[in-house]
Parts: C-alpha cells; sequence; structure tokens
C-alpha cells in the first residue's frame, strides 16, 4: 500500500491510520463496502501501524506492500466504523512472498 498521510492517533498510543491505495486485492474484496472506500475507489483508512502485538507494522510513504486486515471491530465505532484494521505483519513484495500469499489464498 502507498502510505499517504497520517491521521490523529485514535485506537490507542501506539496505533495509526493511515490512508493508502490498493494496488490489487487477493481475498476478500467484498468486504470493503461503498462506505470504506476513498477517493474514487482506490484508496482505504488502515490502523494498526505501530500496535506493538504486530511485528512488522512500519511503513513510509511510497511504501508499497503485502498487508492483511479485517474491519474494524464494534467497539471501535463510530470513530473507525469505515476503517479497516491489520491483522498481521507487513510482507514486502517479493515474488516468493506474492507466490506464497496466492497459494494460501487458494
Amino acid at each position: 500500500a502507498d502510505c499517504l498521510w497520517l491521521r490523529n492517533v485514535l485506537t490507542s498510543p501506539f496505533s495509526l491510520s493511515f490512508k493508502v491505495r490498493v494496488w490489487r486485492y487477493l481475498k476478500g474484496k467484498d468486504i470493503v463496502t461503498h462506505e470504506i472506500l476513498l477517493d474514487g475507489g482506490n484508496k482505504v483508512v488502515i490502523g494498526g501501524f505501530g500496535d506493538p502485538l504486530i511485528c512488522d507494522n512500519q511503513v513510509s510513504t511510497g511504501d508499497t506492500r503485502i498487508f492483511f486486515v479485517n474491519p474494524a471491530p464494534q467497539y471501535m465505532w463510530p470513530a473507525h466504523r469505515n476503517e479497516l484494521m491489520l491483522n498481521s505483519s507487513l510482507m514486502r513484495i517479493t515474488l516468493r512472498n506474492l507466490e506464497e500469499v496466492e497459494h494460501c489464498v487458494e
């Protein structure tokens, strides 16, 4: 995902939300509703960056990564109702990583 801007720290002292451009869905596009999509449908807000429970969650502007998310749980509503939350470490895009993720999705 291409990190575009930083929002206020809302989820926890360790968690940041970013607006990211989605280049490709490997699975779960059906859960990304119209309310979640931004800026013409190719961007979403993802929270959980900086969460100490997720090992690799550091990003810089311009990074492109593979990541897995879930919709924000109801206890985080209404502030984060239309956000997605990281549920695993970020992965660098390599041929091996892409093949492994695609194999898991199948």
